[in-house]
């Protein structure tokens, strides 16, 4: 099912997942667990046309390229932002902002649900 509302990305997140996902339909956003002080991370990998699951949530990107979403962990994301930023001191990253998360460890990557 396309997503057109639950999960927001931001224009500068767009234009940075499609740069980084080149030559694929996109990206799948996985919540992986065990890892971290926190105990999650969010992870983004790159998925192939014959990889993509009709099972799976999305949001178009573009028209070629979407962010594919496993739908066991859409509940844990609605209602995230997602944003690519870049700092005063040339530091970039992908922002996820997501107001379901309980806690973060101090690093930042990884997350409590």
């Amino acid at each position: 099912m396309e997503l057109k509302t639950e999960i927001m990305v931001t224009e500068a997140a767009k234009a940075h997942l499609i740069k980084g996902g080149a030559g694929a339909a996109g990206l799948r956003l996985i919540i992986k667990g065990g890892k971290g002080c926190g105990g999650n991370e969010y992870d983004l990998t790159p998925v192939m046309a014959e990889d993509v699951n009709a099972s799976e949530d999305f949001i178009k990107l573009s028209d070629s390229f979407s962010l594919f979403i496993d739908p066991a962990d859409v509940l844990r994301l609605f209602g995230t932002r997602i944003d690519f930023i870049e700092d005063d001191l040339g530091n970039r990253r992908l922002d996820f902002m997501n107001p379901n998360e309980t806690g973060r460890c101090g690093c930042g990557k990884s997350v409590t649900f």
